[in-house]
Parts: C-alpha cells; sequence; structure tokens
C-alpha cells in the first residue's frame, strides 16, 4: 500500500460472495461493467466503483480487468484463508494490523481508527471496517442465508401486585360504611346506642298559656313550635 494512499476497499459482504460463487463456476476472460450488470443486477457505474475498482486494488484483477493468479486461489477454498491473509498485509498499514489482529478486536475503535486514517466519515470507516473484517474472519463458507437468529433468553414476568380481596355479598361491611350508613339515617329514625355511649340528650319544652288565650291561638302556637321544632336533631 502506498504512502499517501489513504483510502481502502469497501466491498459489500453480499457482493464479496456472489462474485467469488461465479469465479467457482468459471473465471471469465475479463470482468467488464456489463459483466456484473448481468451478473449481479446492478448499474454500471456501481459495478465501477463498488466492484471493479476495488478488485483492482486488491489484487484480483489487473489494471485492464483481466483476473489474476490471486483470483484462482481466491476462489478456492483451501487456499482462501492464506488470499485473505495476504491481503491484509498487502492492503492495510502495520499500525491497524497490529492493534486489531483478531476478530475479537473493538469493532467500534477499529472505526474509529478509519475515520482518523482515512480522514473520512463514519458511515465510510464503518464500510472500511466491515470488509477489514471479513478479511480476519478467512472463512471460505459464506454465511447462510435467511439463517434462524439464537432464540432471545426467556424473560421472567413480572410478578402482579398483590390486591386486597373484594368483599364478598353478604359480608360485614367495615367500620367505615356502618359510620356513614348511620350518618345519612333519616331524620324519624335514630341509632341504637350500644351500652357505655354517650348519654342521650333529653329537651323538655313547658309552655305558659294564659287562661286568656283563645282556642284558635293555641293551635297557631302549636302549629308554629311543629313547624320550627320538626327538623331538629340532637
Amino acid at each position: 500500500m502506498a504512502e499517501n494512499d489513504r483510502s481502502f476497499p469497501k466491498i459489500a459482504e453480499s457482493n464479496w460472495w456472489k462474485l467469488r460463487n461465479l469465479f467457482k463456476q468459471k473465471v471469465p476472460a475479463v470482468v467488464t461493467t456489463t459483466y456484473l450488470s448481468s451478473a449481479l443486477s446492478m448499474t454500471d457505474v456501481s459495478a465501477r466503483g463498488n466492484m471493479i475498482t476495488p478488485f483492482k486494488k486488491l489484487g484480483i484483477l489487473d489494471e485492464a480487468g483481466k483476473p489474476t493468479d490471486l483470483a484462482y486461489d481466491w476462489r478456492d477454498d483451501s487456499k482462501y484463508p492464506a488470499v485473505c491473509q495476504a491481503l491484509l498485509d498487502k492492503t492495510y498499514p502495520q499500525e491497524v494490523r497490529d492493534l486489531y489482529p483478531s476478530l475479537e478486536s473493538d469493532p467500534k475503535a477499529l472505526t474509529s481508527w478509519f475515520m482518523n486514517y482515512c480522514r473520512c466519515g463514519e458511515p465510510a470507516a464503518r464500510m472500511f471496517a466491515t470488509f477489514y473484517r471479513l478479511l480476519l474472519k478467512a472463512d471460505p463458507s459464506p454465511p447462510e442465508e435467511g439463517a434462524p437468529q439464537k432464540p432471545k433468553a426467556p424473560v421472567s414476568p413480572r410478578q402482579p401486585k398483590t390486591r386486597e380481596p373484594k368483599a364478598q355479598a353478604g359480608a360485614a361491611p367495615p367500620k367505615e360504611t356502618e359510620s356513614a350508613e348511620k350518618d345519612t339515617g333519616s331524620a324519624t329514625e335514630k341509632p341504637q346506642r350500644s351500652h357505655g355511649s354517650l348519654p342521650q340528650l333529653h329537651i323538655n319544652i313547658q309552655l305558659h298559656i294564659s287562661p286568656e288565650t283563645t282556642a284558635e291561638q293555641i293551635d297557631k302556637i302549636f302549629e308554629s313550635m311543629a313547624r320550627h321544632l320538626k327538623d331538629f336533631r340532637v
């Protein structure tokens, strides 16, 4: 890798495996944009920028687009790990290979390294890091499409909060309810007080009626008393 070259291949993993499978079937004489457009259903611009240019940078294609000897080793499963190691040594500086030598290395830190080294944005640096880790993996078997994911550990349900049981029909109401019922009793019905409660209050009314008072006046006096005392409560 040239000292002033601050860019790296960022090949999509799916395209990497698709082209490798095509090479397994038959290595083309020349890899062109039309070849990639037909084989991988991509536009000419995408084929040139995302496939031909980075594969030339890796050395799998020469400047004319012809597959090199490395391309034949690349498609061979038994030689694939050695090819990946050779591409790492050829393409990436020693610094990044020393800092992040395996898949156990922090991918976020690797992305930050590419951002600083290449002076690029995070999306491009993430693509650089993803392809770098693909070479680190060095596994000739592509991931299976639609492979089932590992089931998540079951989450134990939360224990519901216990609630006070509701009073059943016919059960004795609480003391507060009894007091409320006493307060809402009718004016004519007084609650029976139990033994030992507060003493009852009795009011005696005496009337002194003059002998000269007529019967009509006496009736009016009692009517007035009944009207004023009928709502009187102790």
